[in-house]
């Protein structure tokens, strides 16, 4: 299954007082790909289609060196962080909340393009941002980013929302949460300020008893939306996919199988008034995530069996294996 194709990345050069304020902006989404596989939908929450990189993916957690401010170069940053809120209030927004974290990660990049001098989101010792996010341990939905090189954060802060990019990340509804990370010196003149904004909606972290909850009002409010009655939990079919949805986690291809199995033990109970079985898996970021399959938005009668098993993908990012069954009544 191949990664979407990642945004082009559009540079912009905006004069700011006889200085070159050079920007750059760059946005990331997690697409959901789905496959069908035995007349399932398996829907995987994969990575970032993010921007080649020479250093390999590192390691979910694995550590990003902590670059620290000065005094005054923390009052820069949540200068900035205010200005770019009352930016977003005038457009009738609302505000994003300040990340220590994600200010960590975006210092660390304005840093290494200082001291590397390169301006761009691709970082020959780093990564992509979706690299450096990972590698800081930090789980996320949708991130975004704008590089700034100014002489000072109003200047930088003008040009950014001079350009229809970045003007677009500051702006966007599918992030809550900016961190600022600003360093003295410029990779094109020593006076300016080089200045990386990192904007992300992060991911839950949840127990699979806490992700299941969640799930189950995440159905029973697409259902309330539909008009529809509560789905009713069936324990024939809670108890199948507590059996099964651990060996999906260990091995997603297994859903076939899983499939046959459910079928073959649901036919030999001959449960009242159930007419036969949908077998569905997710592999989520989070429960927020969960897409409600149609049977359950459309079938009044309809009841369902729903496990959750932590996991991680290829690169140690947390997720959750979903396998949701939805028994299909007969009229």
């Amino acid at each position: 299954m191949g990664r979407a194709a990642h945004p082009r990345r559009v540079i912009r050069a905006v004069l700011c007082e006889g200085k070159p304020a050079k920007i750059l902006a760059v946005t990331f989404r997690a697409p959901r790909l789905p496959a069908l596989l035995a007349s399932c939908v398996l829907t995987l929450q994969l990575g970032l289609g993010g921007c080649s990189s020479s250093p390999p993916p590192p390691g979910f957690g694995s550590g990003l060196p902590r670059v620290e401010a000065s005094a005054a170069i923390e009052r820069e940053e949540r200068a900035m962080f205010q200005r770019l809120n009352r930016d977003r209030a005038a457009q009738g927004l609302p505000p994003l909340t300040y990340d220590s974290r994600l200010a960590d990660v975006a210092r660390y990049h304005s840093a290494d393009m200082r001291d590397n001098r390169f301006f761009e989101h691709d970082s020959p010792n780093s990564g992509s941002l979706e690299d450096r996010l990972d590698a800081a341990g930090y789980a996320f939905l949708a991130a975004r980013e704008n590089l700034s090189e100014a002489p000072d954060v109003e200047r930088g802060q003008d040009g950014l929302l001079r350009s229809p990019p970045h003007h677009a990340n500051i702006m966007a509804d599918d992030v809550t949460h900016v961190g600022i990370g600003i360093v003295s010196g410029g990779v094109h003149a020593a006076e300016n300020l080089t200045i990386t904004q990192v904007f992300a909606r992060p991911g839950k972290v949840e127990s699979a008893a806490e992700a299941r909850a969640n799930m189950s009002k995440v159905i029973q409010a697409a259902r309330r939306a539909a008009g529809l009655p509560p789905a009713q939990s069936s324990p024939l079919l809670e108890e199948l996919a507590r059996e099964h949805v651990a060996a999906l986690a260990r091995d997603p291809g297994a859903l076939a199988t899983i499939a046959d199995r459910v079928t073959e033990v649901v036919s030999q109970r001959r449960e009242r008034d159930l007419a036969g079985v949908a077998v569905g898996a997710q592999r989520l970021a989070d429960s927020s995530a969960l897409e409600v399959p149609s049977s359950l938005r459309q079938d009044p009668r309809a009841s369902f069996g729903l496990a959750v098993e932590p996991t991680q993908d290829e690169r140690g990012r947390p997720r959750l294996q979903v396998l949701l069954l939805v028994g299909l009544h007969g009229r």
